[in-house]
């Protein structure tokens, strides 16, 4: 597998260490009733990292005129073969592109097939709950290409996936409650019994919490997250059950004993 360290963990990250021993001392070890039954996993930072530009903001520049989320609510929500396809669904969409614009899309297309790389530990941490009987599950808002990426870099994760709930397939996005819902459906565990483990609090963690979830904080990114940081240690934001620094300290967490 292919692998890159997390930028929390290489030392760049803008947000002082203090702040996350503030946050996370007395959740990392947090030890429920009852050990967890499933563990649901965002992908995008948190399990693997990719391009430093989300697709749909590339796309909305190839456009001109667009923002980045109504690119999103297309290209994220349908199930598209090849790049031809989503040239066909943004026309309809956003009315006739340049061929610029078209072949853009194709390159961008062909380098998402191949722009995921494993963080640091996070196979070994998916593959460590599963032998210890943990469901597994994979929760992501996605594109095709991309998908087809993180297949290539984390084949024994999504081999050992007991559900995988993608916005692609769905047509719903995080954090509506839809997929969310359908993961622990097709798992087969009430929301109590499922950890969610994500990067992104609005996304992530705060939906899952309010499901009656438990929910791990990855953050991989802290400084793109210093607001709901913030916010939660203010009081003004529901608190994770757990945060740590990077996927690779997920499972010595007491929550699946």
């Amino acid at each position: 597998m292919a692998s890159r360290k997390s930028k929390f963990e290489s030392g760049k990250s803008g947000m002082p260490t203090p702040v996350f021993r503030d946050l996370s001392e007395a959740q990392r070890n947090a030890n429920p009733e009852t050990g967890a039954k499933a563990a649901i996993f965002d992908i995008g930072a948190t399990l693997v990292t990719g391009p430093p530009v989300a697709p749909n903001k590339v796309i909305a520049r190839l456009l001109g005129g667009v923002e980045a989320a109504e690119v999103a609510s297309v290209i994220m929500t349908r199930q598209f073969v090849c790049a031809d396809e989503v040239c066909r669904a943004l026309e309809a969409r956003f009315g006739r592109m340049s061929d610029e614009a078209r072949l853009g899309i194709a390159k961008l297309w062909k380098m998402q097939s191949e722009a995921a790389f494993e963080l640091d530990g996070a196979g070994e941490t998916v593959l460590a709950l599963k032998r210890r009987g943990v469901r597994i599950g994979l929760l992501s808002d996605i594109w095709n290409p991309y998908y087809e990426g993180v297949k290539k870099a984390l084949p024994e994760v999504v081999r050992a996936a007991d559900a995988i709930v993608l916005s692609c397939r769905t047509g719903a996005r995080k954090p509506d409650p839809a997929n969310f819902l359908a993961a622990l459906d097709e798992l087969n565990v009430e929301p109590e019994q499922a950890v969610m483990v994500g990067d992104t609090y609005e996304h992530d963690i705060l939906p899952a919490l309010q499901l009656g979830m438990r929910a791990v904080w990855v953050l991989a990114r802290p400084d793109r997250e210093a607001n709901s940081i913030i916010a939660v240690l203010n009081g003004r934001s529901p608190t994770p059950t757990a945060a740590v620094p990077s996927i690779a300290h997920v499972a010595a967490l007491k929550l699946w004993q």
